[in-house]
């Protein structure tokens, strides 16, 4: 199969090969920053539970 590949067919497995990689990498970025996102968003509610938790203390012992 390959041995009857001309210049064309390589160099379009190689286009391919290519972009394939260009797409993974593209992903692979979003992905991560959507996850980083996802991180801060959740710390950030978490600090605000900790903050209410302790203004409800707080009020309670006034």
């Amino acid at each position: 199969m390959f041995e009857e590949w001309g210049r064309i067919e390589w160099l379009i497995l190689v286009v391919d090969v290519l972009a394939l990689y260009i797409v993974y990498r593209f992903l692979k970025k979003r992905i991560q920053h959507k996850l980083d996102e996802v991180e801060a968003r959740q710390r950030h509610h978490l600090v605000q539970r900790k903050k209410n938790a302790e203004d409800a203390k707080d009020s309670n012992k006034e």
